[in-house]
């Protein structure tokens, strides 16, 4: 501790001897520093802020209208912005003569634009909804001009080139969909004439088809086991048919007479309730007529009968008929089934090639089908967009707060150049006095001695002289009074520049 007392003692010591040469030295390098702090040129700063607005009409058509994404325009934003054409457009239209500059102080002054152009996004959370562009430079009235003529290039190039971009989409729509409406066309008429051509009116499954063949097979079993039980019935009443006789004797002359008069009672009775229309009448009726025709103008006898058909061995035939026909039928049926499923199997052999081609044809029309409808729904959507962006109701950037004149400076920053100049200026007396010492081998102190390893014997004090202290004092307080009036010159205008800083905000 006591080192670095004595470190420091030594110091001020030094500082003290060499105070004349101190103060010279911090006024002049802060004469210096000031000087050129007030001949630095000003910069002023010109900045305009831009709102990202979201229309509400966009949030109520989510999903019917697409408009161009605004998060990769704002990912974007800085490039466009500070591209070179964009910036050089934007140079032109504030009427700033570049012809006679060459083409390499041209790319120069444009990359000192962009190096000194701003582009800072703000917003609350995960929303970017303004940025502010900002320009430092020596001329006032060009940071403004630019600030302002860049933003309203920028705002009015994006409208454009959204109405652009809105508008190339629907031509290029309207342009595909008659495109695809050809190719769709051309792919119905391939399938149908193709159709024509093979003979082919029905989608072809070869599952389908195995499944009709085995119930073709099913039918024609059932069919031929019909048609044997029928045959079978048929024989059998063919022979019941051999055992019964043809005919059948009815009655003698005295019976039929007697059996024509009973008949003749009994309808009469019948008739006397129902017509003659009645089933039993009409049935009476026929077998008198039969009894009575039957009768033949012979010599009367006893023994004569009448002859008449069997109706056991009749209804015997009927069935026998009837079963023949029903044989005919099945026999017809499956014969027919037998073609169908004759057929069935040659289209299976003979069709999986050609309906290989028909599915290829059907897959080409059904994806241009698909492309077609699905850029049908996409040129429905871009009418709703192009409507809105002629009505202005998508996301647009608004101007809120174009670029001011500025009338203060931004650059240099006096206060923070003053206290580095005051700094400076006493760094640099401290230092060089520290500098001095160091090269100075004279011993001014008897501890410089003890570090040399010399041995003291005796110090002899200083000889005061009164008129020389007077001088001396004399002339301190004129310098400490010259030095403190001009720190208090730089602390004053430290603190107007301070003032001013303070009144600019």
């Amino acid at each position: 501790m006591e080192d670095i007392i004595r470190e420091l003692y030594k110091y001020i010591k030094f500082l003290y001897i060499r105070r004349y040469f101190f103060i010279a030295i911090s006024v002049l390098v802060m004469s210096c520093g000031i000087a050129f702090v007030y001949h630095m040129p000003k910069k002023y700063l010109a900045d305009s802020t831009v709102f990202i607005e979201d229309n509400v009409i966009k949030q109520l058509i989510k999903g019917i209208a697409i408009t161009p994404d605004m998060d990769s325009r704002i990912n974007t934003l800085k490039y466009s912005l500070l591209s070179r054409e964009f910036l050089l457009k934007v140079i032109k239209s504030i009427d700033i003569d570049i012809s006679e500059k060459n083409q390499t102080a041209i790319n120069d002054f444009i990359s000192g634009l962009q190096r000194r152009t701003n582009v800072e996004i703000k917003g609350e959370g995960n929303r970017k909804d303004l940025f502010r562009v900002s320009i430092v430079d020596e001329n006032p009235d060009f940071a403004q001009k630019y600030i302002n003529t860049l933003v309203g290039a920028f705002v009015e190039q994006n409208i454009f080139s959204k109405r652009q971009e809105t508008y190339g989409a629907n031509r290029f729509l309207d342009e595909q969909l008659l495109l695809f409406k050809k190719k769709l066309d051309v792919a119905e008429d391939a399938i149908i004439d193709f159709r024509k051509k093979q003979g082919i009116f029905s989608n072809f499954d070869e599952k389908i088809m195995l499944t009709n063949i085995n119930d073709y097979d099913h039918s024609i079993e059932e069919l031929g086991l019909t048609i044997e039980t029928l045959k079978a019935r048929r024989n059998r009443l063919v022979s019941q048919s051999k055992r019964v006789t043809p005919t059948i004797a009815l009655f003698s002359e005295k019976q039929t007479e007697n059996r024509i008069a009973t008949l003749k009672n009994r309808i009469a009775q019948l008739l006397v309730t129902y017509t003659e229309d009645y089933p039993e009448v009409v049935k009476l009726r026929a077998e008198m007529e039969s009894l009575q025709n039957a009768e033949e103008p012979r010599e009367p006898s006893p023994e004569s009968t009448t002859m008449a058909v069997n109706p056991l061995y009749q209804d015997l035939q009927q069935k026998i008929y009837d079963l023949e026909a029903e044989i005919s039928a099945t026999v017809a049926r499956r014969d027919r089934i037998k073609q169908l499923k004759s057929q069935k199997e040659f289209d299976l052999q003979n069709t999986p090639e050609t309906m290989k081609q028909l599915a290829m044809l059907t897959q080409e029309r059904n994806t241009y089908k698909r492309l077609y409808e699905e850029l049908l729904m996409r040129a429905g959507q871009s009418e709703v967009s192009k409507q809105m962006e002629i009505g202005d109701k998508a996301t647009t950037f608004r101007i809120v707060d174009p670029a001011l004149f500025p009338e203060e400076p931004v650059a240099p920053d006096m206060v923070r150049m003053i206290l580095a100049v005051i700094a400076l200026g006493i760094g640099a007396g401290l230092g060089l006095v520290i500098v001095l010492e160091n090269f100075d081998s004279s011993v001014n102190d008897v501890h410089q001695l003890s570090g040399l390893g010399v041995a003291v014997l005796s110090v002899v004090p200083r000889i005061p002289d009164e008129i020389r202290s007077r001088s001396s004092r004399r002339r301190d307080l004129l310098v400490y009074l010259a030095a403190s009036v001009y720190f208090s010159g730089i602390l004053g205008l430290l603190g107007f520049e301070f003032l001013k800083q303070i009144g600019r905000l």
